[in-house]
This record gives structure tokens, sequence and C-alpha cells, in this order.
């Protein structure tokens, strides 16, 4: 009994020394250590970033390629186009062969296109255009004007036929002086633009049978779509009887494919359009209902009892921007229904006879 008991005492003392106490790390060997963990962290970091990276690369590639593919950026492009063209006479968007269109992770998209107005036969650039889209639908849009000289107003504004404001015409001679006598002062060696109103509501045909006579085209018509009486709209006064309100505006045919992609279109209405008006105004009606079903923008609402009124009355306008050699332009002072002439850009000759 007493060899078993020395045995497991011999047992114990053998276990008891198998333990020994933890190595002693150098400080070295620490900061080693402590190096190395903090290489693995990094590595893991700059793999998740690296990770990261690409799959947000691959993302908006992805993204990218859908919205070209797919036409997205095609009907982003023709809205933009459509509502800058209709509501701001005489001004076109520049038409991109390859448009550059930023996409956002969260799918807005953005684009700048310059700004152009026909002078005599030169499309000059006069601003651009930022244009936003959301991935809600809601397009916004700013507008930067190049002007030449400070505290210059290039906008481009028509008054309201006063037959439609009190139901009978009121002679005001006055507005043909001022810009008209500016434009007398111009050698024949240069182009202008030129806008004017008129005292009467008009066909677009009958407009463009009485500027035929002269060698010059027109780049856009005010036309009357209620304002004012069909609906109430912002507007200003001046001298109690001159009216200005936001007008939408007849352009020359634009033609899309049913991508959206744009095919065709047209500078300017020459004499040879006197025959072809209907084709311009069904080609604005259309993109009229297009623009108020497929867009969400600001001014929408008032655009949709546009096109109603349209739908209902002849479209009529009330006024013209044109351009031409600086002799022909002043021979429609001409015209006694052609009245608040307001001179635009001047260029140096760059005109066929058309």
């Amino acid at each position: 009994m007493q060899d078993e008991f020395e045995k497991q005492e011999t047992d114990v003392h053998r276990y008891e020394d198998l333990i020994t106490e933890p190595p002693k790390w150098s400080k070295k060997k620490f900061n080693r250590m402590i190096w190395r963990t903090r290489m693995n962290k990094l590595r893991n970091a700059a793999s998740a970033v690296i990770l990261l990276f690409l799959l947000y690369t691959v993302y908006i590639s992805v993204i990218h390629i859908y919205f070209n593919t797919s036409g997205v950026n095609a009907t982003f492009i023709r809205s933009i186009i459509t509502i800058v063209e209709l509501h701001e006479n005489g001004v076109r968007v520049e038409r991109p062969v390859n448009s550059t269109i930023e996409v956002s992770p969260f799918l807005t998209q953005k684009a700048t296109l310059k700004l152009y107005r026909n002078v005599g036969d030169w499309q000059v650039i006069t601003g651009e255009i930022r244009a936003k889209k959301s991935m809600f639908g809601e397009l916004t849009y700013s507008i930067e004007n190049m002007s030449t000289y400070l505290n210059k107003n290039s906008h481009t504004a028509f008054i309201l036929p006063a037959s439609i404001m009190f139901d009978k015409p009121i002679k005001d001679t006055q507005r043909q002086e001022g810009d008209l006598e500016q434009l007398s002062k111009i050698e024949d060696g240069n182009v202008a633009e030129l806008s004017f109103s008129i005292n009467t509501l008009m066909s677009p045909e009958h407009l463009m049978g009485m500027l035929a006579q002269y060698n010059v085209v027109a780049t856009g018509m005010p036309v009357y779509a209620g304002e004012l009486k069909a609906f109430d709209t912002s507007h200003s006064v001046a001298g109690g009887t001159d009216y200005y309100v936001p007008y939408l505006n007849l352009r020359p045919t634009s033609g899309y494919e049913d991508n959206n992609e744009l095919s065709s279109w047209q500078l300017y209405f020459a004499a040879a359009d006197k025959s072809k008006m209907s084709e311009h105004i069904e080609n604005m009606m259309s993109e009229l209902e297009w623009m108020t079903t497929n867009i969400e923008y600001n001014g929408v609402n008032q655009d949709k009892e546009r096109l109603a009124f349209l739908l209902k009355n002849e479209v009529q306008v009330y006024g013209a921007t044109v351009t031409g050699p600086v002799r022909e332009l002043e021979k429609l002072k001409e015209q006694p229904q052609f009245r608040e002439f307001r001179l635009g850009r001047i260029e140096v000759w760059n005109w066929d006879k058309k």
C-alpha cells in the first residue's frame, strides 16, 4: 500500500515537472507580431476596397451600357431638345453625334449641351444648357446665356395682340423705332437676327406668305395657346397694353426613330415652307403631346392646358424670329402689322439667296 502511494507521488512530481512557465517574448519578436497583424488587417482592408471598386466599376459600366443600348439616353436628349426648343423662340440645342451623358450610381442622368442661334447661315453659340433627370423621372434644367455686353437682355419677348386682351386692336407705331433705327446704321456686308410681334393673330401660312417677298428665313414663331384667356399664367405688362407671357414656339420639324434617336431636323422656315406649314404644325403638336405624356418637368401642367386648347382651336402665331441680310430685315417695316422689332445677333456676311 505504501509502495502504491509512493508511486503516485512520484507520478505527481513527474507531472509537475512537465509544467513550465510561458516563454518570455522579446520586444523585437513582439513588435514583429504586431506588425504582421497590422499588415494582415491592412491587406484585408485593401482587398475589400479593391473589390468594392471593381464592383462599382462593373455596376457603372453595366448602367452606361444599358442606358445607351436601351434608348434611355436617347430619350433624355430628346427630352432636353423638345422642352427647350418648344419654349425658347429661335434657339436650337446642340445635336450631339456621340452625346456624353453622366449617370450617377443613383441613376441620375446629367448632360451639358450647347445652345445656338441661326444668324444668317451660321449657327452661333449663344450659351449652354445643363440638364438633369432623376431616377424618379423629373427633368430639371438651367440655361446660361453668353452675353456679349453687360446689362443687355438677350431674351426675345413677344407682345400678345391687343385684340386678344381688349377685343380690339390698339394702334401704336412708336414701337417700330429704336432697334430699326439701329438696323439702318449697319453696313450692307452684315447679316442679323431680328424678332417682331404682330398686331393680330394669323396662321403660320399667312405669315410665311408675307415673309416670302423678302430674302429672309424664320427660325421660330410664338404660338397663341390660350394664355390669359383659357387659363392663367405668369405675365408682365408694359404701358398698360403690352402683355408678355410664356409661349410655345413653332419650330421647324425634327424627326425621331422609334428608339428616340434623332434622325433629321430643319434649321429654319424658308419661302418654300409656306405650302408645308401643316407638316411643321403637326410635328409641333406631336412633340407637345409626347413631351407632356412622357416627361415630368416644371410647367408640364400648363403645357397640357395649351395642348387641350390647340386641339380645339387652329394654330395661330403672333410674331416671328427671322434672320437675313440687314437691308432685307430693314424692309420688314413696310408691313404695318409688324411691330416691336428687336435686334438680336449681328455677324459678317455669310448669306446665299434662299
